[in-house]
């Protein structure tokens, strides 16, 4: 997937000043994540770089990790679709192409950066809401196929997106494959099949970018 998304490309939503502050703080961090990784985005260099003071922030966050959960979360608040496209795999479609184009941006791999230190046990405080946020952004769409019938009531959703969007993250940031359409196409469909009630007549479309491509 070709994607000529930049840092601070984001959703711009509505706002007076302190709209306008939050959004130059958001992408000074994202600007020192993908320039200097983790390690950059102290206090003194988020405010330089956004022409904030320095109180500024330490009035909005208790320290740095709530600073740079709150850029990334702002920054991917847009993966999921915000109604129902019709179907759960055109759903889960536009999610995994949402995360992919993220991905393929430099902001990917230090996104991948700040998750991983968080697993690890970097900032303990804040692991729990970075993946809880992050998980209940897409969880409406299981909710949504849950009530048309096309997933079963006792279908985990932390097992369906473990599945849908491990496979996005293995290939992109793992063993540095490409994924394109067709590639989504595949994983969503294999996540239709093993899933889904009506999987044996379910028949994943393939979308027009990856019709094009072929």
């Amino acid at each position: 997937m070709e994607s000529t998304l930049t840092v601070g490309e984001s959703t711009r939503r509505p706002g007076g000043r302190t709209a306008k502050v939050s959004r130059r703080i958001n992408d000074a961090v994202l600007k020192l994540l993908v320039e200097g990784g983790i390690e950059a985005c102290t206090f003194a260099a988020v405010a330089e770089r956004a022409a904030v003071e320095r109180s500024t922030l330490y009035r909005r966050y208790e320290d740095r990790w709530a600073m740079m959960i709150d850029a990334i979360l702002d920054y991917s608040a847009d993966e999921a679709s915000p109604v129902s496209l019709g179907s759960f795999s055109d759903d889960l479609r536009f999610v995994l192409d949402r995360m992919a184009e993220i991905l393929a941006t430099p902001l990917g791999p230090a996104l991948w950066a700040v998750g991983a230190a968080l697993r690890a046990g970097s900032a303990p405080e804040h692991r729990l809401r970075f993946w809880q946020t992050r998980f209940t952004q897409i969880l409406p769409i299981v909710d949504a196929a849950k009530a048309t019938g096309e997933l079963a009531q006792e279908v985990d959703p932390d097992a369906v997106f473990a599945f849908a969007l491990g496979a996005v993250h293995f290939r992109m940031l793992v063993i540095g494959e490409r994924v394109d359409s067709k590639t989504i196409d595949q994983i969503v469909g294999d996540v239709c099949r093993l899933y889904c009630k009506r999987h044996k007549s379910v028949e994943v479309k393939p979308s027009v970018a990856a019709a094009k491509e072929q």
